[in-house]
């Protein structure tokens, strides 16, 4: 009897130690099933309402695009909204420029990209997946507050590049995704700054480079 029982302790032992382990083993299985039913999206909205910071919310936009990241724009949706995926880096990005946002939970986006697909509803979810290469024609001395332009796009932390008839005529355009054009007439005649500042010296250097430019692209 007593050699029966010191051969079926060790076992006994055995076995109690896998359910302790199991013990273990579950509360950290449920803890991952629960962070995928919990997984959420973050949505940037665009209503007047509830952004703090509109241009920034497109720089957030466009700096999750640079990340390969998927977002999705919410066309007549609050204002054209964005969908991000969550994530800890971009929600305190998001808190450091200022951008509105709220989490979502995984079926409540669900719900919300089901009623925007509604033929009742004038609106639509557009994917976007590449952060375009966006380029801006203006002069290149200008600053980026001489247009409101480049003064929008500094401003939201959107990178860009300034071309200018150089880079247009040696057929640069083909690097760029997204063509700005500065906010000046295209008629020949001198810019909006001419009436008040052309006795200016800034102004008559500049125009003297624009048209030492001009004559030498022919």
């Amino acid at each position: 009897m007593m050699s029966r029982m010191t051969m079926t302790y060790p076992f006994n032992s055995f076995k109690f130690v896998l359910l302790k382990k199991a013990f273990l083993f579950f509360p950290v299985l449920f803890f991952f099933l629960g962070s995928t039913v919990s997984a959420s999206v973050i949505l940037i909205p665009m209503d007047a309402e509830s952004q703090e910071n509109h241009l920034k919310a497109y720089g957030i936009t466009y700096w999750v695009l640079t990340k390969q990241q998927k977002v999705q724009w919410l066309l007549n949706y609050r204002g054209g909204s964005f969908l991000l995926p969550d994530g800890e880096v971009i929600r305190k990005e998001c808190q450091i420029r200022g951008v509105s946002f709220e989490v979502l939970s995984d079926d409540k986006a669900e719900q919300l990209l089901d009623d925007i697909s509604s033929p009742s509803q004038n609106q639509e979810a557009v994917i976007l997946e590449k952060a375009p290469k966006i380029a801006v024609y203006t002069p290149k001395g200008n600053q980026p507050w001489d247009d409101a332009v480049t003064m929008v796009l500094t401003y939201a932390e959107i990178p860009y590049v300034t071309i200018y008839d150089e880079e247009v005529l040696d057929d640069k355009l083909a690097l760029y995704d997204w063509l700005h054009l500065h906010h000046e007439d295209f008629t020949g005649q001198y810019g909006k700054f001419y009436g008040a500042y052309r006795a200016a010296p800034w102004y008559i250097q500049g125009k003297k480079e624009a048209e030492a430019l001009t004559q030498r692209l022919g």
